[in-house]
């Protein structure tokens, strides 16, 4: 069983930046003494890292009547609102403090220290996955459904960002979870090349995301990619390359998923105006997109026709006490 969303509506943004490709980024040139998950990261576009910190038992509380433990309580009206695969952005959920205990956490952040070959880093404000299995789920509801995308531009086709998950519930075959389509990475270039006769008719999309088509998935699986459902343990970091198309998967069995997103990018590219959308991002503890510096700044708010409508007006703002280095990785501090 997947979730069930009470609403389809697409992610919106408040503010967005025009994604363009960062100077000079590149990934860390692996060695042999490499841990084989870079190694593999570079060569494949993804890599699972396990046990990255300790497993953490699953805790969801809406404070909405919900008990993981009872099956009474998996009902619409007992859970928050999330988007499609249970993709949880709303609420201003990246400033709670177990995320931020998560997302300064020196075991997490030294992969990608690893990745990007320098410490000095800042990380995105973006939310968790949250999917809820549901008895009353409907098989042809379209948060469903498989939404085939990559957070990238079209338009830049280099190394733009490694996007990353720490799994905080068991993934296995049957439970939701990332599911990736292996060999995409090799050929984004050419299938938008291909496709360039019959891209929108306002162009390809400038800002990180880009929904594919059945016939582009189609193009790509005649090419020789295959989708691979990737299973993980809690505790695991989950990385992948954006230019790999991917999609977060609903449950086809009765367990959770509990999942936090976490994308941390060199600082050096940071600029005024990134600077200031960040701070103000900070301020206001809203949710960002995947990419820490050309992200979208989402709003706290759900839509007027969520039963938590009321609750997303009112609540206040979360203060998460934050490390030295959790000050560095928002920007709040210099390095």
């Amino acid at each position: 069983m997947a979730p069930v969303a009470t609403s389809t509506t697409t992610l919106t943004e408040s503010e967005s930046a025009t994604a363009t490709a960062p100077a000079k980024l590149k990934l860390n040139v692996p060695t042999a003494q490499s841990p084989e998950w870079l190694q593999q990261l570079r060569t494949q576009g993804f890599a699972v890292v396990p046990g990255v910190i300790p497993a953490r038992g699953p805790r969801q509380d809406f404070g909405l009547g919900f008990d993981r433990n009872d099956p009474s309580t998996r009902t619409k009206d007992k859970i928050h609102f999330f988007y499609k695969g249970g993709l949880s952005n709303a609420y201003g959920i990246a400033h709670e403090q177990f995320m931020w205990d998560i997302k300064q956490e020196p075991a997490v952040v030294d992969k990608f220290e690893q990745i990007w070959d320098t410490k000095e880093l800042i990380v995105s404000f973006d939310g968790a996955n949250i999917s809820i299995p549901l008895p009353d789920r409907k098989p042809d509801d379209d948060v469903f459904k498989a939404w085939a995308h990559v957070d990238q531009s079209p338009l830049v086709t280099g190394l733009y960002c490694v996007q990353g998950i720490v799994n905080l519930a068991p993934n296995g075959p049957e439970d939701g979870g990332l599911m990736l389509l292996k060999g995409s990475m090799e050929l984004y270039a050419e299938l938008f090349a291909a496709f360039e006769d019959r891209k929108p008719e306002r162009g390809w999309n400038t800002r990180d995301r880009h929904d594919h088509t059945d016939e582009q998935i189609q193009w790509l699986v005649d090419r020789g990619c295959t989708w691979e459902k990737i299973c993980a343990e809690p505790g695991d970091l989950l990385l992948w390359d954006s230019r790999v198309v991917h999609y977060g998967a609903t449950p086809k069995s009765t367990n959770d998923r509990l999942a936090v997103y976490c994308c941390y990018k060199p600082a050096r590219f940071l600029t005024p105006e990134v600077e200031a959308r960040r701070t103000e991002a900070w301020e206001k503890k809203l949710n960002s997109t995947h990419d820490p510096i050309s992200f979208m700044k989402l709003p706290r708010k759900v839509p007027e026709t969520h039963h938590t409508y009321k609750e997303s007006c009112e609540r206040a703002l979360q203060e998460p006490v934050l490390t030295a280095r959790g000050r560095q990785l928002v920007g709040l501090d210099k390095y």
